[in-house]
């Protein structure tokens, strides 16, 4: 990019023209360059929690420094209505850290502003703030937004605003909440004068009214040759009128903050800094920023680094422990898991289908006898030195059990497959038995499945 500001042109026009260069001092406005403390430029980045004062600082901080330069999405909203872009009421900011560049206009609303900024801005020796609270929370996206003011010797700062504020932003959080209940109590007041002026109207319009009835009234008795004294409209209502205008013109008792609103850190506003759900996704890896980083110095605003520490670690184990983990995801653990439970639990279904054949539960009551035969062979090999007397014969017919699924207690059974006599304990399973069935595993798989997941020893689970 090339700018010429003369005094003479670089190429022959076929008209007249005067350059900038050659303009008349009254009618310019020169802007020094900015001061760069030890001859170098300095890119800062605010770092603090959501809804903590975080943009109120940034503006305080930008009233007091103005060589500084903003970069982002909120300044370019800014720079463009300051333009002349208007900007669709229904495309207003949903949150203040990323309220989007929607103007409907297609080389605003692609981000294309931003990405010329984030290129141009680098080369320029100028100083810069980036107030992107989320992102600056996050050690991947401070890094990233490190390298990209390598180009330049850039003094880079992280300011850490987090704890209880100092005193002279405690004063300005009372003057913006001072402001916004002056301001709040000013279109209250605009209100009520319009209601009052509507009150008037109305009272204006039935007194002329009832004026031209009590006219009308004596016109009609004058004709019927009636003696019709004149009368005059009573005042009465007049004089209710004027009380009522003077008791809703009474001065309002002035605007003051209340002794709650004197001790407040941060001022509440309209809009959240990060949305609720954005946030529920991305707290757990926020984080404290550090030298290793890149950062050539990182200093606290409010509070000193071991107190921020421990309110910073304070502040994410509360998350954790009312907040859903949004980012977890189902590990190999749990599908394995999941696929044993699918093939077992069909495995159940199938078995009791035979059981209620009668032709295959006969097969299955065989193969039970036939089990038991050969154990029982088995225990007499190993008894061999006992009498021949006290051998089975080998017609001998193996007797089955007799199990009353109704009496047995559930947890002494050790294969709910055959409760001795080969029937599963869930022979008689309805519909409903199976569904609860699949619903406590399940359960209990998730319970554990979460706490491997999560690997998280603030959340055990």
């Amino acid at each position: 990019l090339q700018v010429n500001f003369g005094p003479v042109a670089l190429k022959q026009l076929p008209f007249e023209t005067r350059m900038l260069g050659g303009a008349a001092k009254q009618d310019v406005e020169v802007t020094a360059a900015p001061e760069l403390k030890n001859g170098k430029p300095e890119i800062v980045f605010p770092v603090a929690l959501p809804d903590k004062g975080f943009f109120d600082w940034v503006d305080a901080f930008l009233e007091r420094n103005p060589s500084y330069v903003e970069l982002s999405e909120r300044k370019i909203n800014e720079w463009a209505s300051k333009s002349g872009l208007w900007r669709p009421k229904s495309s207003g900011p949903t949150c203040n850290d990323t309220p989007g560049v929607k103007f409907g206009i297609p080389l605003m609303d692609d981000n294309s502003v931003r990405r010329v900024l984030d290129a141009i801005a680098p080369t320029q020796a100028r100083n810069y703030i980036v107030p992107e609270l989320m992102a600056n929370l996050m050690s991947t996206e401070r890094s990233e937004a490190l390298k990209k003011f390598s180009a330049l010797d850039f003094k880079t700062t992280a300011k850490v605003i987090m704890g209880e504020p100092d005193e002279e932003f405690k004063q300005i959080v009372q003057a913006l909440v001072l402001a916004d209940k002056k301001a709040a109590a000013e279109a209250k007041k605009k209100i009520a004068a319009i209601e009052q002026e509507r009150k008037r109207l109305l009272l204006d319009k039935k007194k002329k009214a009832e004026e031209a009835r009590k006219l009308k009234e004596m016109a009609q008795k004058k004709k019927l040759g009636q003696d019709v004294e004149d009368e005059l409209v009573e005042k009465d209502e007049d004089a209710k009128e004027d009380e009522e205008m003077k008791a809703d013109a009474e001065q309002e008792a002035p605007v003051e903050l209340t002794d709650d609103e004197k001790k407040l850190w941060y001022r509440k506003l309209d809009v959240p800094d990060v949305l609720e759900k954005t946030l529920s996704k991305t707290y757990a890896s926020f984080s404290l920023p550090s030298k290793e980083e890149g950062f050539e110095e990182i200093s606290y605003a409010w509070q000193p680094e071991a107190a921020v520490s421990e309110l910073f670690r304070k502040w994410i184990l509360e998350r954790k422990l009312m907040q859903p983990a949004e980012e977890l995801q189902p590990g190999e653990w749990f599908k394995e898991e999941w696929t044993k439970w699918q093939k077992t639990l069909q495995g159940w279904r199938k078995l009791q289908a035979e059981w209620k054949d009668p032709v295959k539960k006969k097969a299955l009551i065989a193969r039970k006898k036939a089990e038991l035969a050969k154990k029982k062979e088995a225990n007499s090999a190993d008894g061999e030195k006992e009498k021949d007397s006290e051998a089975p014969e080998k017609d001998e017919e193996v007797k089955l059990m007799e199990v009353n699924a109704e009496d047995i207690d559930v947890s002494s059974v050790d294969d709910v497959t055959d409760l001795g006599n080969g029937e599963p304990l869930f022979a008689d399973f309805a519909y409903e038995d199976w569904t609860l069935l699949a619903a406590r595993y399940e359960l209990h798989l998730l319970l554990h499945a979460f706490k491997k997941d999560l690997n998280d020893p603030d959340r055990p689970s």
